[in-house]
């Protein structure tokens, strides 16, 4: 019996190390690698300019109904965010699922539907952050995720796999892929900038 638990406690131990060791490699080759070899990308997105994607005042007023109605405690609905998001051309949105600019949710077309209302979900949180009617919350990207995740977890999977996906075949090395993959898992699910 006494074999049992020392042997248990090694393999815990052997296990917790490999995995402090695999954080670690992340982590100081997130740092230096992506810093060398992957340019700083640019966050000007086609949705986000109104001569190409002009304001929707009929969306603006939805987006103003649903924080009212989140400033009386209504559940957001499938059908408030059908009403509320807009979906756009994969290419219109490069690199990312879903934004929340010129007051409006922009949602990409290339994700599967229940992504979709996790993205647009995880976006409407950014809308009531942005209007004062959100949790407080000291990272708005990480209580916008578990918010999401927890009202559409089947969403929040695919829109991980989907994202994987596509990162894998944008980057140009599995270095980038990794590290990369390693900077938007801690920032958004871990809550570390």
């Amino acid at each position: 019996m006494k074999k049992k638990r020392k042997l248990l406690g090694k393999v815990f131990l052997g296990v917790l190390l490999l995995l402090v060791a695999f954080v670690l490699f992340l982590e100081i080759g997130s740092r230096r690698y992506m810093k060398k070899h992957v340019p700083q990308r640019s966050f000007d997105f086609v949705v986000c300019d109104q001569s190409k994607y002009p304001v929707d005042e009929d969306k603006i007023q939805v987006l103003k109904g649903l924080v009212g109605a989140r400033r009386e405690g209504q559940a957001i609905t499938q059908e408030d965010l059908n009403r509320a998001m807009i979906v756009v051309r994969e290419e219109d949105m490069t690199h990312i699922n879903g934004v929340y600019c010129n007051g409006l949710i922009y949602v990409s077309e290339a994700l599967p539907e229940k992504a979709m209302y996790y993205v647009a979900r995880h976006e409407l949180e950014h809308v009531f952050q942005h209007r004062g009617v959100a949790r407080e919350c000291d990272n708005d990207e990480f209580c916008a995720n578990w918010i999401a995740g927890s009202e559409y977890p089947l969403g929040l999977l695919q829109t991980i796999f989907s994202s994987l996906i596509r990162a894998y075949h944008l980057y140009p090395s599995v270095w980038v892929f990794l590290y990369g993959s390693w900077r938007i898992f801690r920032y958004y699910f871990l809550g570390l900038g």
